[in-house]
């Protein structure tokens, strides 16, 4: 079946857009959400003893 270029490019434009809002919305806040969950699992308890 045929794809018109029209679709084939705007399937692209909405790849692109969610790509950029993982990149500025979720991986930041997967790294924030990680670095929390290891401070407070490791570094924490062992700064305590």
């Amino acid at each position: 079946m045929r794809v018109t270029r029209l679709k084939k490019f705007r399937k692209l434009r909405h790849r692109k857009y969610r790509k950029v809002l993982m990149f500025t919305v979720v991986f930041p806040f997967l790294c924030i959400l990680i670095g929390y969950i290891i401070t407070s699992v490791i570094i924490l308890p062992a700064m305590s003893k």
